[in-house]
């Protein structure tokens, strides 16, 4: 059932088994998980079915920290969250890859490390996810994928870095995918334009209930049993930090935590590369489409292609961080592109020593690197107000030039590979890379839309984008010194409080976030049926 949230009484109260507040990936899944348990579910959403300006302002807030960009362009928080069904899957560009054994180990060389649950806690779910985000199954093998597509890469002899699997589900909006299944659900209620604006306690260790706004000026109050925060990594920190009934520090803050080690996959622009390969066996890393053959959505579509990335072994031997490089292959364009500065591919062509014909392939690539968590990076309240009287958000991202060095270190890796491997040559050029045609792309000519400007390098400064994954706020960890929720995401401060998505996550890691929000949010559906059974 889906109702309206303003078409309701003011002073109305709605009770519950479960309620869960955010109607994004995570919560949508536990909705649904849940539905034929028995148990009744509420599920709050702050807006409607499409986005509408009044309630994207809610999500406004500063960045004090690092900006926010992606390549030339910043970006407010408002754009990079979402807040209407299907939260922000209704801009995921789909790309689906499990978390890897290191991201859940302790790693002595970074300040921060390690989950109180390893891969095989999370594997059971990991089928069920794979149903919800709209892919094949849970199976991520490069070879099962070369087979399945008839496509396959170039082999690197490389130690350091590894061809790994995405599995790509084409554009996979769960407020509109799971629309039909929401209504159909006899034991959920949806209630769109429900802002919680407080969750109420009277001696911080259980909510007593929820203070839940409209934009039309409407008042009600929600009462469950347990309560699960699936708001997003932003939002989640800021109700908690919000909700002052107990303790002017928020609810669940007693170690001062919420909030903290912010993190994100950092978006580095490293620049192109030209291949003694035909550009038909570098189809893999542009991918291909397969159909679904069981479950809820046999018969569908979706894409899977490979990249590169550096192998848990090589994080642990040199002591890094993850790194993973996009390869976007073209044929070499002839006597194209021509830039009036800069270093042309011809330029580039010259890096293989070639005296006679062209290089058979070019590329583009783009990274995403894992940063190291900080506590001082982090989510924190404002004194500017929205129209519903909550605090702003002030969001002080930081990186360290250590994060920097670190993806530099990545694409070293990886061009040396190349090299080794007479695939060809790879130009880095952080800082030099600017998106100036990518309205008018060619498709196959990647290089066609970006420019290179060597003289504009920076290796301590170059442009640092955001993916949009916003981790790590209320992170998971056996200790409460250490984090804010249990392996379980129940708050360690809270008895009937869980929190679902990604900022519960202990570490960022490389791989995107929303197939390992999903699985998380099936196990916890799971949890809390035994529980509360």
């Amino acid at each position: 059932m889906l109702i309206d949230a303003r078409s309701l009484p003011s002073g109305t109260t709605r009770r519950a088994d479960v309620c869960v507040i955010g109607g994004g990936a995570a919560g949508i899944t536990i909705a649904l998980e849940l539905a034929g348990s028995g148990l009744e579910v509420l599920l709050l959403e702050s807006g409607g079915e499409v986005e509408e300006p009044d309630t994207r302002d809610l999500a406004a807030g500063e960045s004090i920290g690092r900006p926010a960009t992606t390549l030339d362009s910043p970006v407010r928080l408002d754009q990079m969250r979402l807040r209407y069904l299907g939260g922000t899957t209704n801009h995921w560009a789909g790309f689906c890859r499990p978390l890897s054994p290191i991201d859940f180990e302790v790693r002595d060389h970074l300040a921060v490390s390690g989950w109180p649950i390893g891969p095989a806690d999370l594997e059971p779910f990991l089928a069920r996810a794979a149903e919800w985000v709209r892919i094949s199954d849970e199976n991520f093998d490069v070879a099962t994928w070369e087979e399945r597509l008839g496509l396959a890469t170039p082999k690197l002899d490389s130690a350091a870095i590894d061809t790994f699997t995405y599995q790509l589900t084409f554009p996979t909006k769960f407020g509109e995918l799971y629309r039909r299944d929401l209504l159909d659900a006899d034991d959920v209620t949806v209630v769109l334009h429900a802002n919680v604006v407080n969750l109420a306690t009277a001696d911080g260790r259980r909510v007593d209930g929820l203070d839940v706004r409209t934009l039309t000026g409407t008042a009600l109050r929600v009462e469950a049993t347990a309560y699960v925060l699936a708001a997003g990594g932003i939002e989640n920190a800021r109700l908690l930090l919000a909700s002052t009934d107990a303790d002017p520090a928020g609810l669940g803050n007693g170690n001062d935590l919420v909030g903290r080690h912010f993190t994100e996959h950092l978006q580095v622009y490293a620049g192109f590369g030209v291949l003694d390969v035909d550009p038909s066996e570098l189809v893999g890393y542009n991918g291909g489409d397969v159909t679904i053959t069981a479950g809820r959505h046999a018969g569908s579509v979706h894409g899977a292609k490979f990249a590169l990335g550096l192998t848990d072994e090589h994080l642990r031997e040199a002591k890094t961080t993850g790194m993973e490089i996009q390869i976007l292959p073209s044929s070499f364009p002839a006597g194209a592109p021509v830039q009036e500065e800069g270093a042309t591919m011809a330029d580039v062509a010259a890096l293989l020593g070639h005296t006679g014909a062209m290089p058979a392939s070019s590329v583009y690539l783009q990274g995403l690197a894992e940063q190291e968590l900080d506590p001082e990076s982090r989510v924190l309240l404002g004194s500017a107000t929205d129209a519903l009287g909550m605090r702003r958000v002030q969001l002080d991202w930081r990186y360290s030039a250590r994060d920097r060095e670190r993806a530099l270190d990545g694409y070293r890796i990886a061009a040396e590979a190349f090299g080794a491997a007479g695939l060809g040559r790879l130009q880095l050029v952080p800082g030099g890379i600017h998106a100036d045609a990518l309205a008018d792309l060619v498709p196959g000519e990647w290089v066609s839309a970006y420019s290179s400007t060597p003289s504009e390098i920076d290796l301590e400064n170059f442009v640092i984008g955001m993916g949009f994954h916003h981790m790590c706020t209320t992170r998971m960890a056996a200790d409460p010194s250490e984090g804010v929720v249990d392996a379980d995401c129940r708050m360690h401060e809270v008895d009937n409080l869980w929190v679902g998505g990604s900022s519960v996550f202990a570490t960022g890691g490389v791989a995107t976030p929303t197939y390992s929000i999903v699985a998380l949010a099936v196990r916890l559906a799971d949890h809390l049926t035994t529980v509360l059974r």
